[in-house]
């Protein structure tokens, strides 16, 4: 209910002319027409106009948290939202760049990666940095609470950039044909192998040079061949084991390395939680 003509108006008027007032001293309001106009104005028309601006103020407000809440989260602006950055807060678009920057930057290096142990100690040394940066600033007295905020958002912004990279990377075809540590040493011990091995002619060299002998050898071959059967058999089972063992040695590394990462990531949150932000799930 609108009061009018009594003392509430009154002074319901006069509050809503104050604030007019501070937007004619703040140079806020838009034209000198408009202000002469506002110096007519009735209690219902500065309360109309009152609601109107908080109506704007708020759309503009939940605007900018849901772009800010984008970025946090590691999302990708809209051009319409970029163009508004660049209306609105250059600073914050220069933010967002940088972060998407250093995403392209870690990607880079993910695929520069030659065994899927050594994508996690990338991944476990770029959150570690993260989580440096974090704790020096969380633990500064020196910084206001409201920056520590803010920089805890943007390093909040690059954590889940970062994670978004990874996940991406681990499904694709790259990563999983990525061989183990173990794997890729087996495989360039088997190279350098086939590089030291004797060629086709001078097997063939070799080959006459042992012809002649042969023949002496036959039954010390046949008593061979009897050993070795016996010796392929031990051989096979010695075989199965080493690869149980690798296998569960390949296991243990990549725990240690996931628990690894679970320890950086329980540091990182407790950073965020530090600049009064509460985070659930970082990485």
């Amino acid at each position: 209910m609108i009061l009018s003509g009594t003392i509430a108006s009154t002074v319901q008027l006069q509050m809503l002319n104050n604030k007019w007032m501070q937007k004619k001293e703040s140079g806020n309001v838009l034209s000198k027409q408009e202000l002469n106009e506002r110096s007519t104005w009735t209690s219902e028309q500065f309360m109309i106009a009152d609601f109107q601006e908080r109506l704007e103020h708020n759309r503009e407000a939940e605007k900018r948290q849901k772009i800010d809440n984008k970025i946090m989260s590691g999302g990708s602006l809209s051009p319409e939202e970029i163009s508004y950055l660049e209306k609105n807060d250059p600073v914050a678009l220069k933010k967002y760049r940088e972060t998407k920057e250093e995403k392209e930057s870690y990607k880079e290096k993910l695929r520069q990666c030659k065994t899927k142990e050594e994508v996690d100690r990338v991944k476990l040394q770029k959150l570690g940095e993260l989580e440096s940066s974090l704790s020096s600033i969380v633990n500064d007295p020196a910084i206001p609470k409201s920056a520590k905020l803010a920089k805890a958002q943007e390093i909040l912004a690059k954590t889940n950039n970062i994670e978004a990279a990874h996940l991406e990377f681990v499904k694709s075809a790259d990563y999983q044909s990525m061989p183990t540590d173990e794997e890729k040493k087996e495989q360039d011990a088997a190279d350098n192998d086939i590089s030291d091995e004797i060629t086709d002619s001078e097997k063939a060299d070799n080959a006459e040079l042992t012809d002649a002998s042969e023949n002496t050898q036959d039954k010390a071959d046949t008593i061979t061949d009897d050993n070795n059967q016996i010796c392929d058999i031990k051989n096979t089972d010695t075989a199965d084991i080493k690869a149980t063992d690798k296998t569960s040695e390949k296991d243990n590394r990549k725990k240690e390395y996931s628990t690894e990462i679970k320890k950086v990531s329980r540091k990182l949150k407790k950073g965020f939680e530090a600049a009064d932000m509460h985070v659930d799930i970082i990485v």
